[in-house]
């Protein structure tokens, strides 16, 4: 059987993706990834994966700024036809110049299943399951309808969105989401069956060696965040005037690529909130190190400011990452992760979104005790040894997969685990 995973993400941007096309291939299936190359800075992560990956990998190759500049022209004249005539079939090209050049590719990759990530891949893989007579499912890793703010600027990018999930969603062969809000929100936006939730995990060889009573990160204590990029509507302004305002004087550590202009807007804030020489900015690492690196720090910090409806119902991947890692989550209280906060509180523990003194607090509280540090630690580690890694979460993948397929298990067919 043959899986065909198709993103508009670069491969060191996915995890997610390459969890996935991991866990298919070791199911014995035939798995190929279509992925796209555009930006040099993730392309040594983008490399790690190639040389270690046992499927094929084909990435876009869509740097050139020619010809960004020619899809960009094309894009916005099926815009103009798009408002004109309120054609479905015009939706994909007008949404996003990632949606030709996607379906290009999937088009000439026969497979049984396409799974298709982020709304551009999925013309990819509703177009390529019609010419092949397969089937094709979706993961709904964010709910898109939502990643903009509710302001009338953005109507168009939504009515382009929903015009292509609406037309898609329904002949799913399946569609995962990672949080269930997500999943609740896909559901009530087209009347689709409840989308299956697989949280986005990280797998157990990635864990820390054991529980530790502390961080060992120097000067300490220490609060821990890292994203790929740095910047604003990261809820990282009202951690550095946390740090300035907590008794414990911690230091915070923020690993990734700094947003253009950010780096100054930081350092100002920090000497204005009296945390000067307390944040420090580490380089970004590759995806697979990143619960051995967090493990050295105190607390994990999941700060989102609930900005966008999305980012409302989304659970941070840092979350899973801290568990692996034996940290204790300090979480914003976004909708999706109170939720989840509630009976894991000795593992994490909320504070109310941009409240600055709250967050203070809250750091003071676990970093001031040692004891109940300790013991949040070892609670985390539990918690992601027993509960939340993608062991456990992949398994649902599989189900859905093999029913989509008509396919036995490994185990169902007598071949057990691969090696």
């Amino acid at each position: 059987m043959r899986i065909c995973i198709v993103t508009p993400g670069q491969i060191g941007s996915n995890p997610r993706v390459v969890k996935e096309a991991q866990t298919l291939f070791d199911e014995g299936l035939r798995v190929s990834v279509i992925a796209t190359r555009t930006l040099d800075s993730v392309e040594a992560r983008d490399q790690s994966i190639l040389q270690q990956a046992p499927y094929p990998i084909e990435r876009i190759d869509l740097r050139s700024k020619l010809q960004w500049r020619s899809r960009r022209v094309t894009q916005i004249a099926f815009r103009a036809a798009h408002a004109a005539t309120g054609l479905a079939s015009l939706s994909a090209r007008a949404f996003s110049a990632y949606a030709a050049p996607l379906t290009a590719a999937a088009l000439r990759t026969p497979a049984d299943l396409y799974i298709a990530h982020y709304p551009p891949a999925l013309p990819a893989a509703f177009a390529a399951a019609r010419r092949y007579g397969a089937r094709y499912a979706f993961d709904a890793e964010d709910f898109h309808l939502g990643d903009w703010p509710d302001d009338a600027a953005y109507d168009r990018e939504r009515r382009l969105l929903g015009s292509i999930e609406r037309q898609a969603l329904p002949h799913c062969a399946y569609v995962t989401a990672s949080s269930p809000m997500i999943a609740d929100a896909y559901a009530e936006a087209y009347g689709i069956v409840r989308p299956r939730v697989v949280l986005n995990a990280f797998p157990l060889a990635q864990a820390a060696h054991g529980p530790t009573a502390r961080g060992c990160a120097e000067p300490g204590p220490s609060v821990y965040w890292f994203s790929q990029v740095i910047g604003p509507n990261r809820g990282l302004e009202c951690a550095v005037r946390a740090i300035g305002q907590a008794r414990t004087r911690p230091h915070l550590y923020l690993r990734g690529q700094m947003a253009d202009g950010f780096a100054q807007r930081l350092s100002a804030l920090a000497l204005e909130a009296r945390a000067d020489g307390h944040v420090h900015i580490l380089p970004p690492a590759l995806p697979a190190q990143m619960e051995r690196l967090a493990a050295a720090y105190d607390l994990g910090l999941c700060s989102e400011p609930a900005h966008t409806t999305n980012n409302a119902f989304a659970l941070s991947n840092k979350l899973f990452s801290y568990m692996l890692a034996g940290v204790p989550a300090v979480l914003s209280d976004t909708i999706a992760q109170r939720a989840f906060a509630a009976g894991n509180e000795n593992a994490m523990h909320v504070y109310p979104s941009g409240d600055s003194q709250a967050l203070a607090a809250a750091l003071d509280r676990l970093l001031a005790d040692p004891k109940r540090l300790a013991a949040a630690r070892a609670a985390a580690y539990r918690l992601g040894r027993e509960s939340y890694n993608w062991e456990r979460e992949s398994q649902k993948l599989v189900e859905l997969v093999r029913q989509s397929l008509g396919a036995p298990s490994r185990r169902e067919a007598g071949l057990g685990q691969p090696a």
